[in-house]
């Protein structure tokens, strides 16, 4: 029986353009230079001395920069505009928020340095600096009962919720898993995720009704992404974008959603859902949880049907600039050059 999830690769594979990028994926998972590749490119990328550490600064001013022009993100009106900042470092957003927006009030949360977090290079144009892991808030996240007994991480959850008495214009949730950033065993394989929904959450509890939210995400055709980019669709206007240069090769994007609309029945399920589902990755190896289930997260048959046929098009028109701009870098790749 074909999995649910299959029907939706199926109705990719009809379109010209992810056809070609997959082509070229494939290619370069045959070569082994290309997993040299991506190993020198990670292996770089660490322990950056200062000259590096401004290169990566400059390199994500770039992709700020390329998002304000792009989608409009800091055209507000506001005379004092707030904007947050999740995983923030180096500060790329925060530096390109400031330009665009003077006078802004910015304020951060991001991975100290001490366990794998970037160094911050911006830190004169925030007003406020949180230095911790976002995916331990458990209070955040709504989870009050006792944490169970022998989970490895029991004395780094956090109770206290930064920021909560502010509400921001914008909220940047940049942060992605670090190399460096030393895990539990329970944390691998899923970490990704729970970042992702612990910024979600993290960001939609502190955001203006009709305010915006920039979402660093992987994959656009991935099924955990199309339902993220659905879900907002329901409750904002939404908008793609990818760095034509910087990162052009890996399949990072960001989604921008403006007038988010939080009393929307779905924005509120959403949030539900995120926080279930922290609560299932963070616990389920230590206490009994069910998978959590949403009407607008799901992978059966009907849902994925009904998506297909009322979000396809426009995920398709709108996934698409992103799909080029990867397969013109993986088109120019050494390790996917046919001989």
């Amino acid at each position: 029986m074909v999995e649910p999830t299959q029907l939706w690769m199926d109705y990719l594979s009809l379109d010209p353009t992810y056809e070609e990028l997959r082509g070229l994926k494939e290619r370069g998972w045959l070569n082994e230079a290309g997993d040299t590749f991506f190993q020198n490119r990670k292996r770089a990328s660490k322990n950056l001395n200062q000259k590096g550490k401004i290169s990566f600064y400059k390199m994500t001013l770039h992709i700020g920069e390329g998002l304000a022009s792009k989608t409009g993100i800091f055209d507000l009106q506001n005379a004092c505009p707030k904007v947050l900042d999740l995983g923030m470092a180096p500060g790329g957003f925060t530096g390109t928020a400031a330009k665009n927006l003077p006078g802004s009030l910015i304020d951060a949360v991001t991975l100290p340095c001490q366990i794998g977090g970037y160094e911050v290079m911006a830190k004169e144009v925030c007003r406020r600096i949180v230095y911790a892991d976002i995916t331990m808030y458990s209070k955040e996240m709504a989870y009050e009962e006792k944490i169970p007994a022998g989970h490895p991480d029991s004395n780094k959850f956090e109770t206290c919720q930064p920021f909560s008495g502010d509400l921001y214009d914008i909220v940047i949730c940049g942060g992605a898993v670090g190399s460096d950033h030393p895990r539990e065993p329970y944390r691998n394989g899923c970490e990704g995720t729970r970042l992702t929904v612990s910024q979600l959450v993290f960001a939609m509890n502190r955001l203006k009704p009709g305010g915006s939210v920039v979402l660093l995400l992987h994959r656009v055709e991935s099924w955990d992404t199309v339902c993220i980019l659905h879900a907002f669709n329901e409750f904002s206007d939404i908008q793609l974008y990818k760095h034509p240069k910087c990162h052009a090769i890996k399949s990072s994007f960001y989604l921008v959603a403006k007038n988010v609309n939080l009393e929307h029945d779905v924005a509120k399920a959403s949030i539900s859902y995120w926080k279930n589902l922290w609560k299932y990755l963070t616990f389920k190896e230590f206490e009994d949880i069910p998978l959590p289930l949403s009407s607008f997260y799901g992978s059966d048959y009907a849902f994925l049907q009904r998506l297909r046929d009322e979000f396809g098009p426009q995920f398709l028109s709108m996934a698409r600039p992103v799909w080029k701009i990867q397969a013109k870098a993986l088109r120019r790749a050494p390790f996917t050059k046919q001989g």
